[in-house]
């Protein structure tokens, strides 16, 4: 399978993922809204049927009232109001007695007959079966189920009493309600297109979420790959980053970030990798130059084209063109080992002494091009500036920052050195000005890089190695190196940092 294969099929299966996460929800905030709309049902169902009920029993006793002169049809009069009430409310209407006895009804069903006490022809509501009904001044409303009246499987019947005018009797209302047909059919009417709307716009917001998730990633490995094939010319173009897009959004400020850092790192890869290739050139020319002219010599000599009498001056040569490939192969060889702190020889040593020895060294280079040297040291109580470090590794610091500046100082410039101390957090700084041309400011992010050279031409010798050593060799001390232009002599201006020793008697 390949990776996009694997990437497409998570497409899918995040898609896959979102699409049953949201059924789940939905499922699950359609059975909270069924019992909370089975619940509502209940209670709306409960207080009109004890409404009903009570007007049903204001009437009944004003049909009384009408009829008392004809006591005789009282209960001819009765059932026929009673059926009249079951009737319109679908129900079953009773009159029950202060000792439970009913009365006068419109039916029972089959399923309380068994539960009532019979005695010859007449039924009774047992103390339990009236409870929260006949016990109360103003009768009540209870479930069927509460007093073990109704045990339906499948419908929730109600049961309502309100008092009448004689004393004792209550007439009861008892209807049964389909919760469950009621509920689903206020669904079905009331959700089920907003349900089905709101589902395929998640739906479709979640595809849209997920590909600008996934693309970027997609595009990602294809840049990986690309890259390990050695195609460092790949690059992530995702077109919501470049210019303002709706599904912009959607892409987080991680892989935004992700995205650009992979994209600088194949950059840096891609300028490495030909910086290599131009150091390895120019490492070829500095070789060759010099071993063509020892291989020459040599030749000349075996051969008798120079005579014995000029020997030793050729053999100068040829020894001064050793030391150039042998210095040559020294800044490569110590470029491996230089950024190991293990390595390192931490001892306090003065930088005052350092620099101006180091100056010593570099005094024919400084005369043949008739430098001028500004050096402006500081001093502690007792003459010295004392700095922690290897003294060996910095002392390579400071003849490559000097090396440089002698390099692209023009002939009759000047060249600035100045240490300094700083208490508040014993730091001691030094600091290597010149007057040549400086550093571009968009070449100063790359100046410390290995192989890097602002001018690769053959004019500019050298392995691009010397302040890459520099950074390396701060970094292994845990401090860092700056550059910037000159104020005062209008060129490069390097600035590194080093612990210093702190003076414990004050």
């Amino acid at each position: 399978m390949t990776d996009r294969s694997k990437t497409r099929s998570v497409y899918f299966r995040t898609i896959i993922s979102l699409t049953f996460s949201t059924i789940f929800v939905f499922a699950v905030l359609c059975i909270v809204y069924y019992q909370r709309m089975s619940n509502s049902i209940i209670s709306e169902k409960s207080s009109f049927l004890y409404n009903t009920t009570q007007s049903a029993a204001i009437g009944f006793d004003a049909l009384l009232t009408d009829n008392d002169e004809n006591a005789n049809d009282n209960t001819a009069v009765e059932r026929r109001y009673l059926d009249s009430i079951a009737l319109s409310n679908d129900g079953f209407v009773w009159i029950v007695e202060k000792t439970g006895e009913i009365s006068c009804y419109s039916d029972i069903p089959g399923e309380s007959v068994s539960q009532l006490e019979k005695t010859d022809s007449s039924f009774f509501m047992t103390s339990i079966q009236r409870r929260g009904l006949t016990d109360r001044t103003n009768g009540g409303i209870i479930t069927g189920t509460q007093n073990g009246l109704f045990s339906d499987p499948r419908n929730i019947w109600l049961s309502a009493a309100y008092p009448l005018s004689r004393g004792g009797q209550y007439l009861i209302i008892h209807k049964s309600i389909d919760v469950q047909a009621q509920t689903f059919s206020m669904l079905a009417n009331g959700l089920a297109v907003p349900v089905l709307i709101s589902f395929t716009i998640a739906l479709i917001l979640f595809t849209l979420m997920t590909r600008s998730l996934i693309r970027p990633i997609r595009l990602l490995s294809d840049a990986a790959t690309k890259v390990t094939q050695g195609d460092l010319t790949a690059r992530i173009h995702i077109p919501e980053f470049e210019k303002e897009s709706p599904v912009q959004f959607g892409i987080t400020d991680e892989l935004y970030e992700m995205v650009v850092t992979v994209n600088h790192m194949i950059e840096r890869l891609e300028t490495q990798e030909n910086d290599r290739r131009v150091f390895v050139s120019s490492i070829a020319h500095d070789l060759r130059t010099p071993l063509t002219s020892i291989k020459g010599f040599v030749s000349a000599m075996l051969d008798g084209t120079i005579p014995p009498d000029r020997y030793e001056h050729y053999l100068e040569i040829v020894k001064t063109e050793v030391d150039r490939i042998q210095t040559l192969t020294n800044s490569m060889t110590e470029v491996s080992s230089i950024s190991r702190k293990e390595n390192l020889k931490i001892e306090p040593f003065d930088m005052n002494d350092l620099v101006k020895s180091t100056l010593t060294n570099l005094e024919s280079m400084l005369s043949k091009k008739i430098l001028g040297v500004q050096l402006e040291t500081f001093l502690d109580d007792s003459g010295h500036l004392m700095a922690l470090g290897d003294k060996e590794a910095i002392m390579r610091v400071v003849y490559n920052l000097l090396i440089n500046a002698i390099k692209f100082t023009p002939e009759g410039g000047d060249i600035a050195i100045t240490t300094d101390y700083h208490y508040r957090n014993n730091i001691v700084t030094v600091v290597v000005e010149d007057s040549g041309p400086g550093i571009p400011q968009d070449k100063r992010k790359r100046i410390f890089e290995s192989f890097y050279k602002i001018d690769e031409s053959r004019a500019n010798p050298g392995s691009g190695l010397g302040l890459y050593i520099c950074k390396e060799i701060l970094q292994a001390h845990g401090q860092m190196i700056f550059v910037d232009s000159s104020p005062i002599l209008g060129g490069a201006r390097f600035k590194f940092t080093l612990s210093g020793v702190k003076d414990e008697s004050k």
